[in-house]
């Protein structure tokens, strides 16, 4: 029956998918052919519009060949030959561009005038003065304006300016293209008279023939002029009638519409578009009907492997979800409680790195199997993901009880495995929550218990770490910290203090250490011991440490010959051309390379990477030194200072604290100084504070020493005493060279 209504639910919806597409494929059609119409209809508007006011600028033309004329200038102005006008101006503007009325105008009095081509006397003709007259006194007005401008520019000259006026007007209740133009001389062998030349006037009414010249012009299919707006089926513009023209006019015809027309061409093809997806559908839905019984009963196999992790056989994350939900609801009001256990196996990322995938899949599942095989009652245990599980047991309130689970888990990780003819062991750290005593969420419980992992980890992992309020904020401030170092690179809230090192005498500067500081503008000096390790987890620290570099080649390149030492963190020797920025550095801050020393860690060089050797070769190829810090503190050994050669070891402070203490300190110390002195490599002390501390090391032969008994580190501005020492020192030892 589920089945059943599933097969339903899936014909519904295709059904209407299918019928969701036709409305779609219809209406994008008709979408797309009303804008094509539209763009249509925009585009005659406009070139209609410009049609009607070119038509003036072609009416100047015509004038302009008769006006222009001396002869006629001489046949009108100074004495009226009406033959001749008539056969020169009327009849020919009549026959060539069928004007329909043409007139001269003497001041104000028609002298001359044709009517549809045939000769009038201007008393008689009809001459419409409230529209042709106001074109008539604006040309005369005009001619006036530019005389007067001519004479008072260049004095009085041999002619009179031209005037043109045309415009759309109503002429005798009739639509019109109006035209005026003074007759005036091409300033050829007439002189124009003074008084005021005589006016031309002509005009073509928007008719049948006007409007057959404008439709085999643009192409438009019956013109026609109406007194009222386009109606449905008709497209039209306004002529553009001059001003005081109340009454308004359209020019309008029959619109092309390529959209639609288009549409009807592709009718057909979507008719059996639309066919087609109904037979696609009709198919499409028999064969789901039919795959109806096939999916129902591969359903209940899905749903089963959709809860279980395929490599370990236990609850995968979804399983894990789900359950953990519902105890948590069971939990309500009995007083029953529920312990979660997040293991993460310490060691993990090691094995697929060096044995391969394969391996640590073997691994996992045989995780597994132990997991599921703990004799825990209520124990779920699932593969949250990776290398880690999150194992859910209902406990009651018997003290000690998640630390005897969470040991028993932890023992069962711990038991050696072979695969592959060998015995690999990898062990566990656990985080672990109770519902409701920490929270009754499920995703809440699942990310305290991750927080708690990381404490039992930084503990020194294979341990059990029930969470604590406290863990979450200091997991809060590490990222509050984080953020606000970045944030302090921004904001140039960091800054270098140096502290001065020191021959064997204590008292010749022979260089500095530059220290990086944090002043954060609430919390004030910010240790570097508490933000170097986030920046280092983080990635800031390579950012940090250029910074850091740049700043110290910048503030000490004028301060004599002193060496500066700057600590690079193992981390930035990840950077793939670490070598290319600290060149770019020196190049652009114009420090020599001689004069700076990188410090590094014994942890660089016992990672053995290739990598970071290669670097610091082509360093002290540059000339750069290399100097090894906390030497002893960590895994020292000789084969690294035999492999790779530095200028300068660091001995810890540690040791340089417990000279006079204990009788090792000071035999490590003669022992590093005498083989470095075998091996022609500097020695620097740090951390030195007792005079005594400063008497032995200078009995052994130390070479260099630093500490609070003989500079703190000091922000540049302090410095001053001890650059000025350094360029004394450099000054003389230049001197005495010289001299010798």
């Amino acid at each position: 029956m589920a089945s059943a209504r599933a097969s339903d639910r899936t014909i519904l919806a295709v059904a209407l998918v299918v019928f969701a597409a036709i409305v779609a494929m219809g209406a994008f059609a008709l979408l797309a052919a009303e804008r094509v119409d539209a763009a249509a209809r925009q585009r005659w508007t406009e070139l209609v519009s410009r049609a009607l006011e070119s038509k003036a600028g072609l009416l100047q033309r015509d004038l302009a060949s008769f006006a222009h004329w001396d002869e006629s200038v001489l046949r009108t102005a100074y004495f009226l030959d009406v033959d001749w006008v008539h056969r020169n101006f009327g009849k020919w503007l009549r026959d060539q561009d069928h004007h329909d009325r043409s007139y001269i105008v003497l001041n104000t009095a028609v002298a001359y005038a044709a009517i549809d081509g045939e000769q009038v006397p201007g008393e008689q003709a009809p001459f419409d003065e409230p529209a042709l007259f106001p074109f008539v006194l604006d040309v005369q007005k005009a001619v006036v304006e530019r005389s007067n401008h001519k004479d008072v520019d260049a004095g009085a000259g041999t002619g009179t300016p031209s005037a043109f006026r045309a415009g759309y007007v109503r002429v005798e209740g009739r639509p019109a293209l109006v035209g005026a133009i003074s007759i005036t001389p091409d300033y050829g062998r007439v002189i124009a008279p003074e008084q005021m030349p005589p006016v031309a006037v002509t005009v073509l009414f928007i008719d049948d023939h006007f409007l057959n010249e404008l439709a085999r012009e643009l192409r438009i299919a019956e013109p026609a002029v109406s007194l009222n707006p386009p109606e449905t089926g008709q497209h039209g513009v306004a002529i553009p009638f001059a001003a005081g023209e109340a009454e308004p006019a359209w020019l309008v015809w029959k619109p092309d519409m390529p959209g639609t027309a288009l549409l009807h061409a592709l009718l057909p093809a979507l008719i059996a578009t639309t066919v087609l997806l109904l037979a696609a559908a009709a198919c499409v839905l028999w064969y789901a009907r039919r795959a109806t019984q096939n999916l129902a009963a591969s359903e209940a196999y899905a749903s089963r492997l959709a809860y279980v992790d395929p490599l370990c056989g236990l609850a995968n994350r979804a399983m894990l979800m789900r359950v953990l939900g519902d105890r948590l609801l069971q939990l309500d009001g009995t007083g029953h409680r529920l312990a979660v256990f997040f293991l993460d196996l310490d060691g993990f990322k090691d094995i697929n790195d060096t044995l391969g995938h394969h391996v640590g899949d073997v691994l996992l599942a045989e995780i597994g199997t132990r997991l599921k095989e703990l004799s825990i009652p209520g124990l779920l245990a699932s593969r949250f993901g990776g290398d880690e599980f999150v194992i859910l047991v209902p406990i009651g309130d018997a003290p000690g009880e998640v630390e005897t689970i969470g040991n028993a888990i932890l023992e069962a990780v711990r038991k050696p495995t072979a695969v592959g003819g060998q015995f690999l062991a990898v062990g566990g750290s656990i985080g672990a929550t109770i519902a409701p005593t920490h929270s009754t969420e499920a995703s809440e419980l699942i990310r305290l218990a991750d927080i708690a992992v990381y404490r039992a980890k930084a503990d020194g992992r294979g341990l059990l770490r029930q969470f604590e309020p406290r863990m979450e904020h200091e997991v809060r401030q590490r990222r509050d910290t984080e953020t606000d170092l970045q944030r302090a690179l921004k904001d140039n809230e960091l800054t270098l203090f140096y502290q001065p090192q020191f021959a064997a005498d204590g008292r010749t500067v022979i260089g500095f250490e530059a220290l990086l500081r944090w002043i954060h503008p609430s919390r004030g000096l910010v240790s570097p011991a508490e933000f170097v390790p986030i920046a280092e987890q983080s990635g800031l620290i390579t950012e940090l440490d250029l910074w850091a570099v740049r700043r110290a080649c910048e503030q000490s390149v004028d301060w004599g010959a002193a060496r500066m030492a700057v600590n690079l963190s193992p981390v930035d020797f990840r950077m793939r051309d670490l070598v290319g920025a600290i060149r770019r550095i020196l190049d652009e801050t114009g420090f020599p390379a001689e004069r700076l020393e990188i410090e590094i860690t014994e942890n660089l060089l016992l990672g053995n990477q290739p990598e970071a050797f290669a670097s610091l070769t082509a360093l002290r190829a540059m000339g750069v030194r290399v100097a090894l810090d906390d030497f002893g503190s960590g895994y020292s050994s000789l084969g690294y200072l035999r492999r790779f050669r530095v200028d300068t070891i660091k001995i810890d402070r540690s040791f340089i604290q417990n000279i006079g203490q204990t009788d090792d300190a000071a035999a490590i110390i003669d022992c590093v100084v005498r083989l470095a002195r075998a091996l022609a490599i500097t020695v620097t002390a740090e951390g030195v504070e007792t005079r005594e501390q400063l008497r032995y090391l200078q009995s052994v032969g130390c070479h260099h020493v630093q500490g609070y008994l003989l500079a703190s580190p000091m922000p540049p501005s302090s410095l001053s005493r001890y650059i000025e020492q350094v360029k004394h020192t450099h000054e003389h030892s230049a001197a005495r060279h010289a001299e010798a």
